[in-house]
């Protein structure tokens, strides 16, 4: 999309006065801050109520804001905006990202919802909040750590249409650029919003990166899936005509490399992979079968790691400090204490203010002097099977603990060769492994084996192993169906309800084959007749698509004419779907029309126009725009991928290009004699 979409905003003074606080932490979980038990298009109006109006007039764009609350001690705050797009004067009528995940036939909504997380609230607050999206989905590569295509600028940019079907375009955690708020935490958010308003479904872009390894490799080779899967998004569309059962036997096949066969054949070209593998096996305590084994446990090991290689006393030292006037039983109380508070108020190893922590271990230690003495002389002190870290935190100036979990790489050696005891108090313990350290074995055995393999990883039995790799990179494009149970729940309305919903769709007598919306939850009162029916179907689908706007509703199918004035139970079974029959004024849709920037027909569905009319024939079997970077022949007139055609990602398009079978039938056409 080339046109930036900025919507000015009001200054953070005027706009923060009477605002609600939320929990950042449980923001849209069932119940809070409301219920919302309909479709998408009634649940966004009704959590949009409870937010600030930030700009916008009706009819125009508006944006609303909530405020919702990382921590108490100290005040952390963030700001999540929504926009609503109207897609009539938007810019940009049709979503390509719905194109490249293969939603093209999708009917274009009257609205989209943007839900964004800034950087820095203080750009906004300047420079006005952009809700726009660049590229085209080309094939571009973003560098950020859980990027996913296309959003610049924000930790979360979420887009969803009013009807339900949604798009994450960019999330972005610390190595992106956020302060206070992990991946993590984005994810569920997310996560959280898309539940609880009834997205039907979200697609997205997997570009994620740590740093130069690629996730959805690295993360489907140790656990299966992508980075993203654990929160339920799954193989979406074909890439460079790679199928959902190409893809899942190429993760199989490099999750399954046996390590007993590896090893030796490495050995002979290098002897660096082999020591590795052989330094983990020892620090795992149980046999690594397989290439996924070794991933998966270098990551989980990862995780309950160091940071940095910081050498850690035990905590018994602090006992023979001058100004220590208890006695050893005591501070050893009072110290499992202020871990105990620490593992309860720090359960995904964040960091805890002093004072958070002297409240929660004040429940258990009466002596305040104790106490703080304890949480004075604590830091980088081994506490059972964790070292308590300590440090200011650099945005706040405010004191802060964390634990790090080190049961699994603490020395095992000998007495007198590793661990204090009580009679060594001052001793030093050295971790054999940091974090940092793993990461560069890590990176080291992900270049070798899965990105960049030698010689030795390329021939005989082990040649398979680039071809997997490029099938698993191949694969960006993932989804998660949110919607799955939800009709099921809504259809149990019957007699005696006040209320009755049911499963409507619409058939369009005078319209083409593209004029076929998805079903819709259409809710009535238990005693509407078949009129009201008709009249509800036809408001609600004249208000969700542009292109049925002028629907007139006719006749429900299956149902006679002249019935209109029938109770709808008496007629239709509960757990029925409806059709409703009706023409399009083809006459107003064109009036109404006239506003637009062009002149010709407009476009009905997001993949219709110039681009959805587009014949793909490619020689990896693609027959549809995927996303990836394509080039027209100038003979055949159709589309295929240029890295098909063997031109490279950093390369220009030829000035004339032909596919490979007109390429072919040149070659072939004889010579001409003179």
């Amino acid at each position: 999309m080339a046109k930036t979409m900025v919507i000015s905003l009001g200054s953070s003074r005027r706009r923060k006065r009477g605002e609600v606080l939320f929990r950042f932490d449980s923001f849209c979980q069932p119940g809070y801050p409301a219920q919302l038990a309909g479709a998408f298009r009634d649940n966004v109006r009704t959590l949009l109520g409870l937010a600030h109006l930030e700009a916008g007039a009706p009819g125009e764009t508006r944006c609303w804001s909530f405020q919702l609350e990382l921590h108490r001690h100290p005040p952390t705050v963030v700001r999540l905006f929504v926009v609503e797009e109207e897609v009539a004067t938007s810019p940009h009528r049709q979503c390509h990202l719905c194109r490249v995940v293969g939603w093209g036939r999708h009917l274009i909504c009257s609205k989209r919802f943007h839900f964004v997380l800034p950087k820095r609230e203080s750009s906004v607050e300047t420079d006005g909040l952009c809700y726009g999206i660049t590229g085209h989905g080309g094939g571009g590569t973003d560098k950020a750590s859980k990027g996913t295509a296309t959003s610049r600028g924000h930790l979360l940019h979420g887009i969803v249409h009013l009807n339900g079907y949604g798009h994450l375009v960019g999330i972005h955690g610390f190595e992106g650029g956020s302060d206070f708020v992990s991946g993590h935490q984005i994810m569920d958010l997310w996560d959280r919003i898309c539940s609880a308003l009834h997205v039907r479904k979200v697609s997205l872009v997997d570009t994620a990166r740590k740093g130069h390894m690629v996730l959805r490799l690295l993360h489907g080779v140790a656990y299966g899936d992508t980075w993203f899967g654990r929160w339920g998004y799954r193989y979406g569309r074909p890439s460079y005509g790679v199928a959902l059962q190409a893809y899942q036997q190429s993760l199989h096949a490099l999750q399954s490399v046996p390590l007993c066969v590896l090893l030796p054949h490495l050995n002979c070209f290098t002897q660096d992979l082999p020591m590795l593998v052989t330094k983990y096996q020892a620090i795992s305590g149980h046999k690594l079968l397989n290439l996924g084994d070794l991933l998966r446990f270098m990551l989980d090991l990862r995780t309950r790691l160091p940071a940095t290689s910081v050498t850690a006393m035990d905590y018994r030292g602090i006992m023979s400090d001058a100004s220590c006037r208890w006695s050893a039983k005591r501070v050893d109380m009072a110290a499992r204490a202020v871990v105990d508070a620490l593992r309860r108020s720090s359960s995904d190893a964040r960091w805890v203010t002093r004072q958070e922590v002297r409240d929660a271990a004040r429940a258990y230690i009466g002596d305040t002097g104790l106490l703080d003495f304890v949480l004075k002389s604590l830091g980088n002190h081994i506490v059972g099977n964790y070292v308590v870290r300590r440090a200011m935190n650099p945005v706040t100036k405010v004191l802060e603990y964390c634990l790090e979990d080190v049961s699994s790489v603490l020395p095992t050696a000998p007495p007198g060769a590793g661990v204090a005891t009580p009679g060594q108090g001052k001793m030093r313990v050295r971790f054999h492994l940091t974090r940092a350290q793993l990461m560069r074995d890590l990176v080291h055995l992900y270049r070798q084996v899965l990105k960049e393999p030698s010689q030795a990883l390329t021939t005989g039995a082990f040649g398979a192993i680039p071809v997997a790799v490029r099938m698993v990179l191949d694969i960006k494009h993932f989804v998660k169906d949110y919607h799955e149970g939800i009709m099921a729940t809504t259809n149990n309305a019957g007699i005696g309800h006040v209320y009755v919903s049911l499963c409507c769709t619409l058939v369009v007598r005078n319209g083409g084959p593209e004029l076929v919306p998805p079903y819709e939850t259409v809710t009535v009162p238990a005693h509407a007749t078949v009129g009201e029916l008709k009249w509800e179907v036809q408001r609600l689908f004249r208000d969700m698509y542009l292109a049925l706007r002028t629907f007139t509703a006719e006749s429900v199918l299956g149902i006679g004419a002249g019935q209109d004035a029938s109770a709808v139970l008496g007629l239709i079974g509960i757990g029925s779907t409806v059709v409703v029959q009706g023409v399009v004024d083809e006459e107003q849709q064109h009036q109404a029309e006239e506003g637009d920037l062009k002149k010709e027909a407009p476009a009905i569905c997001e993949g219709s126009g110039d681009v959805g009319e587009r014949v793909v024939d490619c020689v990896c079997g693609a027959d549809d725009d995927d996303g990836e970077r394509m080039a027209c022949c100038d003979i055949c007139e159709a589309w295929q991928h240029t890295r098909c055609a063997g031109v490279a990602d950093a390369e220009d398009v030829p000035h004339v290009f032909l596919c490979s079978r007109c390429d072919n039938d040149v070659v072939s056409f004889p010579a001409l004699s003179c």
